[in-house]
């Protein structure tokens, strides 16, 4: 049975969400575009958590007006150039917003208990289009095995951002992975910050509301407590977004 041209673009488009879908921004947050256009921009990063979201939001947007099979031909190849110009658009000014962070400081504590004294402030750094990290050099000042530590990023109301674990470390050489600390070890930490990705899942409004209120990153043992409660708030926090956006979907 031969296909009609309306039949093929359908297929088509089936084929272009089946890999947009493992590539692009994931759900769980509003796909208003308008609503992320809200994310403050006076932040330490600027305005790039409401760039990530919302062009995370936009490409939503479009990805399911070309997927709802409303289209007509003509339609689903001005949805499909409408969704190219804008992916040209979104890394034209992320790559931007990113640069414009390049060097910028960003502070860092310790936890009491864990050692570690840092140099100064932690710094962007925006190498490359993947993860943004922001990098800082410290002494350890005891030797022993350590516990499992994280920077966790903390909002301006005393907040955990996300529950990602994203400290990575290395002796300041370059040369190996610290696993026996030692006292006067001089190493780097690179605490990773979660937005400017153009291929991210977890792009979501909510998310983006978080980071644009980074305050600091804080060193923490993860077996700790503290570590612990903070990371229960971010839980409740995370569900009660997930009811508003909930009760914003049935008109509550």
């Amino acid at each position: 049975m031969k296909m009609t041209m309306k039949k093929i673009y359908a297929l088509a488009a089936v084929a272009m969400f089946a890999v947009l879908g493992l590539t692009s921004c994931g759900g769980g947050g509003s796909s208003s575009e308008a609503e992320a256009s809200d994310i403050p921009t006076d932040g330490l990063l600027g305005e790039l958590p409401m760039l990530t979201a919302k062009y995370c939001n936009k490409i939503i947007d479009l990805r399911e007006k070309m997927f709802s099979g409303q289209l007509t031909e003509d339609e689903l190849k001005k949805a499909r150039a409408e969704f190219d110009e804008t992916e040209k658009e979104r890394d034209a000014k992320l790559l931007l917003a990113r640069e414009a962070l390049n060097g910028k400081e960003i502070p860092v504590e310790v936890q009491e208990g864990v050692a570690a004294k840092f140099d100064g402030n932690l710094k962007i750094s925006t190498e490359g289009k993947g993860t943004i990290f922001a990098i800082g050099t410290c002494t350890i000042t005891k030797s022993g095995n350590f516990p499992t530590l994280n920077a966790v990023a903390i909002d301006t109301d005393g907040k955990a951002i996300t529950d990602k674990k994203g400290a990575f470390w290395y002796e300041s050489d370059g040369k190996t992975s610290l696993s026996d600390w030692k006292e006067g070890t001089k190493a780097v930490m690179q605490a990773r910050i979660g937005v400017g990705s153009t291929s991210a899942r977890s792009h979501n409004t909510s998310e983006m509301k978080r980071w644009a209120k980074i305050a600091k990153f804080y060193l923490m043992d993860t077996s700790s407590d503290a570590y612990k409660q903070l990371m229960e708030q971010l839980k409740a926090d995370k569900k009660a977004e997930e009811i508003e956006a909930a009760k914003a979907v049935v008109g509550e």
